[in-house]
């Protein structure tokens, strides 16, 4: 257990080692490429206008109040998403260096988080550009969406050395991820509203990716997260904390066998 507070407390000590890798991963993506990292938010923003143009006739909602609240929440789980398949693949990713280096998972980790907070950040502009577009008004509320993206970007990092390792181990978990990740998009209101299945609370109060998602959406849409969801997305962060603890502890003289 020593050892591994030792080894993340190195990482956490290379944070700048984690920047230059992170911005180095974003220039060697899109190299050469006409929009660089905006293609992401191009996609994105297709998505939010698709979406809203179908649905918001099926839900009956208002045109414009289904885009703001579509874009705020595809935003927020873009972020959780890329988060969690990254972290699946931190430890398989960075195979070369870890044969060769000796390189902490917190590095590894702080690179991944890093990397996403620089797409997170455009991804941001062009949601705000397209929500004034529409007519909606930007408010100071908005700026308390910071905090709540700062804890996605924590859970994040401790979720690359939690499930890094388990992933290089038993290379099925990605797999077991990414259809979990689709199947969780579907049940949590992020293109259907939570009214909708209000005598269902399993879909809102006990599903924690909604809790986290409103951590952005929320503020973005000028109103303030709940007590409730930052209690669930704490909780959540501690625990994939404790569980990173013990991934580092138990697996990391093993590592290099499972590469």
């Amino acid at each position: 257990m020593i050892n591994a507070v030792v080894d993340m407390a190195i990482g956490i000590s290379q944070w700048r080692t984690s920047l230059q890798l992170a911005v180095r991963d974003i220039e060697l993506r899109y190299r050469r490429s006409l929009l660089g990292p905006f293609w992401i938010s191009g996609v994105l923003i297709a998505t939010v206008l698709a979406l809203a143009y179908v649905f918001s006739e099926v839900f009956g909602a208002e045109f414009v109040t289904y885009v703001a609240f579509v874009a705020s929440g595809l935003l927020a789980w873009h972020l959780i998403l890329a988060l969690t398949n990254e972290a699946c693949a931190s430890v398989t990713e960075h195979a070369a260096f870890l044969q060769n280096v000796r390189m902490p998972m917190t590095l590894i980790a702080g690179r991944i988080a890093m990397r996403n907070a620089f797409i997170f950040a455009h991804n941001v502009i062009a949601i705000v550009v397209l929500l004034v577009a529409f007519g909606a008004t930007p408010t100071l509320t908005a700026l308390y969406a910071i905090p709540g993206v700062l804890l996605l970007l924590c859970l994040g990092y401790f979720l690359a050395i939690a499930l890094g390792p388990l992933c290089a181990r038993f290379r099925d978990i990605p797999l077991v991820v990414q259809s979990g990740m689709q199947v969780i998009f579907f049940v949590t209101p992020i293109f259907w509203m939570p009214s909708a299945v209000g005598h269902r609370p399993m879909f809102t109060d006990s599903n924690p990716f909604f809790h986290l998602i409103e951590l952005v959406r929320a503020p973005l849409l000028g109103t303030l997260p709940t007590m409730l969801n930052w209690q669930v997305a704490l909780w959540c962060c501690a625990g994939t904390a404790v569980l990173a603890v013990l991934s580092v502890t138990l697996t990391r003289k093993q590592l290099n066998l499972w590469l």
